[in-house]
Order: C-alpha cells, then structure tokens, then sequence
C-alpha cells in the first residue's frame, strides 16, 4: 500500500537549471561591468568550470573567479558584490515551481504523506523551498547533511523513510536523475517515476517504474499504483 511520495528538489519540484544558469550569465555581466577585465562569456565559462570543481552549491565561487586578478580589497568586494546582487535578482525572477506543482502537490497530501530527498546542503534547499512557496507541503525534507552521503547511496533513502516512519515498499519516489534518484530508490525497494519535463533533462540510468512528462500527471500514476 503506498503510503509516502518523496519527491527530488531540483530539477523536479523547482526549474534550480534553468535558475543557475540564468543567474550566473547574470553575475558574470554584472562583475565585467563592475571592472573584471574580461568578457562576460569567458566569465561565465570561468564560473561554471569552478561549479565543475566545487559542485553547484559553492558558496564562494565569485570569489574564486575574482582572486586571482589581485583586485585590492575594496575593488574585490565591489566586483564579487556586483556579481551577488545580480545573481539573486536573477533568481528571485526565474527559480519557480514547476506548472501544475503546487497544485498536484495539494492534492496529494490530502491522502499521503510527502518529502523532499535531496543532495543539496541543508540551508540551501530550505531555503529554495521557501522561497518557492513548497515549504507547506512537505512533513520531512532529507538533504546531504543527514547522512553525508550522495545519492543513489542507499543511506539518504532509508534516512527519509525513518523520518516519516514509513517502509521504503511504501513509498514512490519522484526525481528527474535516473542514475541517482531512480537507481537510488530501485535499490532499497521503492516505486519509482521519472519527471521528464524539464528542458536539461538527461535520461542516463536505470528504467523507471513510472515516467511523466508534467507535474500533475503524477496523480494518475497514484490511480495506478493504488
């Protein structure tokens, strides 16, 4: 009997790509013009290579693009402040919910009990939640903090079903990374459905149970399984 719906955060309840990518040709326009000496693609490329080292989540990537300019500390700070405002206005326009998100997701803790499981660090995905308006719907959220293990370990999986006191055979879980949340959740026996409606969708993994291609689709999956 399905009990639970854990779903993925990026790329699946939020568009967290198309925001960053977004954001940062944003920061990077705004640091050339702040007085980085170069242009604004080699700045935006130099961003997404320090992504490639530190993961996506690096709070100090601006930072790391700027140093080894040797700026002195109050021209540092102008550019790399520049390259943050522009990032977060940036990102209070484009990171949103999916179409039809909100209203799947109402629908379907009427019945079930819902949580994130998601790889991103503690603070970031509460605050993405927030800022989206999805924080009301979820009873648990698990992040990389609780276990310090990426998906598809099987620890993040486990973690979020003993916080929602449910059996991994009770749950469905809905991500957008085969290779990650599909494969992650196959292995300790949940159901599984692949959201393939974002745009930076890669299908590289194991199959899912289920796949929809938007948001509110997921409710007929639930006839199914039930």
């Amino acid at each position: 009997m399905l009990k639970a719906i854990i779903f993925d955060l990026d790329n699946t309840l939020v568009n967290f790509w198309q925001f960053k990518k977004e954001a940062s040709r944003e920061a990077a326009r705004a640091m050339v013009a702040a007085g980085l000496t170069m242009s604004p693609e080699r700045a935006e490329t130099l961003i997404f290579n320090i992504y490639k080292t530190h993961g996506v989540e690096y709070q100090l990537t601006f930072s790391e693009l700027i140093k080894p300019f040797g700026f002195p500390k109050l021209e540092f700070e102008k550019i790399r402040d520049a390259g943050v405002v522009a990032y977060l206005r940036k990102k209070e326009q484009v990171l949103k919910p999916y179409p039809g998100m909100s209203e799947t997701l109402a629908e379907l803790r009427k019945t079930y009990l819902l949580g994130v499981l998601t790889d991103a660090p503690r603070e970031q995905a509460k605050q993405r939640l927030a800022f989206t308006g999805l924080s009301e719907y979820f009873g648990a959220v698990g992040t990389f903090h609780d276990t310090n293990v990426m998906k598809p370990g099987a620890e993040p999986f486990l973690a979020i079903c003993k916080k929602m006191d449910v059996q991994a055979g009770e749950v469905l879980m809905v991500g957008d990374n085969p290779a990650r949340d599909m494969a992650g959740a196959k292995a300790v026996g949940m159901k599984t459905c692949l959201a393939k409606y974002d745009p930076y969708f890669e299908n590289e993994g194991p199959k899912a149970d289920f796949e929809i291609d938007k948001p509110l689709e997921l409710l007929e999956i639930i006839k199914k399984i039930d």
